[in-house]
């Protein structure tokens, strides 16, 4: 049995309405009418009714032709790559009439996961309805998250349908009071009087008469289990003569006393039944023959399915079922009431056969149910392989929590994959103990031993920003080992990223070639999405710190089409984002860096390392200040301090280094001098090696810059020179740039013209052909008096570099006055950061003929709340911010 598969039966198949059911029409009537808002929420406790009137809903919405799809969380959903990769089998369960167009994979890595969906949704061609049952369950902030950007974007053609116990946090109070949102709780699910009546009018048998009627809506205030619970027991006299007797009972007294009847009246071979299979959260005929140490259990759970005994089906084929989970509550509590001793080898006989199905988080939740410790590492042990791999590392985070730490302690090999997990989920609080753990293994696996600790030690030293101990760990580990696969290949490709990492800091940029292109060949064969897209984030920057600024902006922007890297939410995607907003930010691709940083702001934010974190949160302050916004740079500089003061030290440094760059801008010379005074010093590295973050912000280059505004040029020269050396000699031309730039800055202080303008010579011959554009308008107003003076030196003929002039010119541009923004929009090669779709082209023709938003509407049938949608959508995939923008950056690319 494959465990994909019965995933899929179970959380994706909506059962059919029960035949006894008594059809909500009012309800339905509010969810579903003309007047009724895309949105309903029903929110209840169990045993209020909240499936089967979804169940109703999706039967009433398929007379209306709608396409229908229905998905049940549950607890594992919280991993956003499960959460994903459901919401994909939902949107292919459309009634099996989803359109070729919806089959492709997710597109979460070039649009935000809900703009990926409500894309799909409109590619259906037809009215849809959604429901999600269980809603509760799902408490994780990337699932959360989606269902808000989702909820504020809903189609017009879409309605959603949401069961839960709770009310989600998901931005329902703002919809309702909007009336775009309706939830109905408790009391609104209840049965009315004449509901009771035409419930009980199936059962024929019982006659019940209306004094009868009365009593049971009294007794039970329309609550639809207990209803049921009485139509199931009141074949029992002494339950019909109690209906007078238990008008001071609270419902769940009441819902027990009448299961604990309904119970009395199977047969002792059913009674047993009943209470084994109790603790099966999913129930098939094999499993219980397992636990009841018989066969035959296909017929019992048919019969019970049949009798409405609070059992329903979970597949078309009646091979999974599941009990109510009120009723089987009450069940768990009489076996342990009547027989506790049973209860562990219940779960043991369910753990063996679920690991023998490979249904691992099944075999896993009854082997600690019946603490089973030992045999729940097994298990544990041998499913993290594939979840490390594929990254469920969330999975992996909640089982983990469960489990012993003792029992964690006797296997070695799933200590170091939970420790692969909470790295890349940046647990550190957690992280502790086992690291701990990983010190107390030996230095080398033992032979045959897929899983090899030093290999995690190293990153776990890069995460807690100790190259040196990384490096010294690393480089004993042989990448060459080309018939690697599975979780050893998975090792050697985050060990090759490792090493790739630090031969860059090194300076050794042929060595981080090497070590990543071994990391991508055994990523390859380990089919590990995980480690990707931090192969691709250390490449990119291993060419952008060598000045190849075009193949970096190239390698990014391919990674983050690769539909696996972005799926998970872990160090490795976010790494990739970060990088690539740094190197948007160094071409002046400013929209398109701010659109992704928006997108992926809280992937981020919470799973960044150093080196990515400070690139991503400097490139966007130095964005909006150069956008006029400079409150917004100052909050986001702060937020990045807050995260650093958290557990990384070093980004509080570098934010403090470009505070001092901010305030000296804007001329405020006595605050950036206080911000330098508290800066903490960095710590010693070996010589020659520099982290990549500091090519941009750091001590020398913020210390220079203060100096220069001081008027201690010769100061700033005596900094800058040994940094200019040593980045020379190691071919770091990114740096090399910055820092001739402060130090033509410096030259011209001090009088020096002619040094002065070869200097800033040498540093455009750089920057031109590379299109290093930031890096000269980030420096105020002397620069811009000097490159002004540079592009008179060419008009005059003084030829300097060919490419210069262009590049003078680029800058002039950028760089201009009130209109500047436009110009740069009007002159940029547009490159989108996704292709656009059909549609999207649609909109584009029609925006380039002029038309409004009501036109729009009208001419592509949607509501102007979707026209809004879409033109946000089109602006952040072409990285503009106005309909002018897009209709020039669409010609440009010819796609009208």
């Amino acid at each position: 049995m494959n465990q994909a598969d019965t995933i899929a039966m179970h959380k994706l198949y909506a059962p059919p309405v029960y035949l006894g059911a008594v059809r909500r029409s009012a309800i339905l009537e509010r969810v579903l009418g003309s007047e009724a808002p895309h949105v309903v929420l029903l929110q209840a406790p169990a045993g209020h009714g909240k499936s089967t009137l979804l169940q109703q809903t999706m039967s009433l919405a398929r007379e209306h032709g709608m396409l229908c799809a229905w998905l049940s969380f549950d607890e594992a959903d919280n991993d956003v790559r499960r959460f994903v990769l459901h919401l994909e089998a939902m949107l292919r369960a459309l009634d099996g009439k989803t359109p070729a167009a919806l089959q492709a994979s997710p597109a979460a890595t070039r649009n935000t996961r809900s703009e990926w969906f409500t894309n799909r949704l409109y590619a259906a061609g037809a009215p849809v309805a959604l429901f999600f049952d269980e809603f509760q369950t799902l408490s994780g902030r990337s699932a959360l998250a989606f269902f808000r950007n989702l909820l504020e974007h809903v189609p017009e053609r879409v309605r959603i349908f949401i069961g839960s116990r709770t009310v989600p946090d998901i931005g329902l109070a703002r919809l309702v009071v909007n009336r775009q949102a309706l939830i109905l709780r408790g009391d609104d699910l209840r049965f009315s009087p004449e509901e009771v009546g035409r419930f009980f009018a199936g059962a024929q048998e019982l006659a019940m008469q209306p004094a009868e009627l009365h009593a049971i809506y009294d007794r039970t205030e329309g609550w639809p289990a207990a209803l049921q619970l009485y139509r199931l027991s009141l074949a029992r006299a002494e339950v019909r003569r109690s209906l007078q007797d238990l008008s001071s009972s609270r419902p769940a007294q009441l819902a027990d006393y009448l299961a604990d009847n309904v119970l009395a009246l199977q047969s002792p071979r059913l009674r047993e039944f009943l209470l084994r299979t109790s603790l099966l959260s999913r129930l098939c005929a094999p499993l219980c023959d397992a636990v009841m140490g018989r066969e035959g259990s296909q017929l019992l759970l048919k019969e019970l399915e049949t009798s409405g005994l609070f059992l329903r089906s979970l597949d078309a084929e009646l091979r999974w079922f599941r009990y109510h989970t009120l009723f089987s509550s009450f069940l768990s509590e009489q076996l342990r009431e009547e027989a506790e001793d049973l209860i562990p080898e219940v779960h043991r006989r369910a753990s063996a056969w679920y690991r023998s199905q490979r249904i691992y988080d099944e075999a896993l939740h009854h082997a600690l149910s019946c603490r089973d410790y030992s045999g729940a590492v097994d298990i544990f042990d041998v499913w993290a392989t594939q979840l490390v791999m594929d990254g469920d590392l969330m999975t992996i985070e909640r089982w983990y929590d469960r489990v012993p730490l003792e029992e964690l302690q006797r296997r070695p090999t799933l200590v170091i994959k939970v420790a692969w997990a909470l790295a890349f989920l940046r647990r550190r609080d957690k992280l502790s103990p086992v690291l701990k753990l990983l010190e107390q293994m030996p230095r080398q696996p033992r032979p045959g031993d897929p899983a090899d600790p030093q290999v995690v030690r190293s990153m776990l030293m890069i995460l807690q920003d100790e190259p040196q101990a990384a490096f010294e760990i690393a480089q004993h580990i042989d990448l060459d080992q080309p018939q690697s696969n599975g979780f050893v290949a998975f090792q050697l490709a985050a060990a090759g990223n490792l090493k790739g990492y630090l031969a860059m800091i090194a300076g050794d940029f042929e060595g981080a070639h090497e070590a990543l292109a071994l990391a991508r060949s055994h990523g390859q064969r380990a089919s590990a999405g995980l480690s990707q897209g931090y192969t691709v984030a250390v490449d990119g920057m291993n060419l952008m710190v060598q000045g190849r600024l075009p193949e970096a902006l190239e390698c990014f922007r391919r990674g983050v089409a690769e539909p696996r890297i972005l799926l998970d939410e872990s160090v490795s995607a976010a790494s990739l984002v970060s990088s690539y907003i740094m190197a948007l930010y160094e071409a002046n691709e400013l929209d398109t860096a701010r659109n992704l940083f928006n997108r992926y702001h809280d992937m981020i934010a919470n799973a960044g390392m150093h080196d990515f974190l400070a690139a991503a949160y400097v490139a966007m302050a130095r964005i909006h200040e150069a956008s006029g916004e400079g409150v917004r740079a100052i909050e986001l500089l702060d937020e990045a301090e807050l995260i650093g003061h958290a557990q990384l030290p070093r980004l509080v440094r570098i934010v403090a280094w470009e505070r001092v760059r901010i305030w000296l801008q804007r001329g405020d010379a006595a605050q950036a001098a206080a911000i330098a005074s508290r800066a903490t010093h960095g710590e010693a590295l070996p010589t020659g090696w520099l982290r990549f973050a500091e090519d941009l912000e750091c001590e020398i280059i913020g210390g220079a810059r203060l100096a220069l505004h001081e008027h201690r040029g010769e100061e700033a020269l005596r900094r800058l020179a040994p940094e200019l050396d040593d980045a020379q000699r190691r071919r770091r031309v990114r740096r090399q740039i910055r820092l001739l730039i402060l130090q033509a800055l410096a030259h011209q202080q001090q009088g020096g013209e002619v040094q002065a303008h070869r200097t800033l010579q040498q540093a455009l011959r750089l920057a031109a052909p590379r299109g290093f554009l930031r890096a000269f308008l980030d420096e105020g107003p002397q620069l811009q008096k000097m490159l002004a003076a540079e592009a008179q030196r060419e008009e005059e003929g003084m030829r300097g570099d060919a490419g210069v002039p262009a590049f003078l010119e680029r800058l002039h541009q950028a760089s201009g006055a009130a209109n500047g923004a436009a110009q740069q929009q009007a002159t940029r090669v547009f490159e989108p950061l996704e292709a656009l779709t059909d549609r999207e082209k649609e909109f584009l023709v029609l925006l380039a003929n002029g038309a409004a938003n009501k036109v729009l509407a009208r001419k592509m049938f949607v509501s102007e709340n979707t026209v809004k949608f879409h033109l946000k959508n089109i602006y952040s995939k072409l990285g503009v911010s106005s309909r002018l923008q897009a209709i020039s950056a669409a010609r440009q690319m010819k796609l009208i």
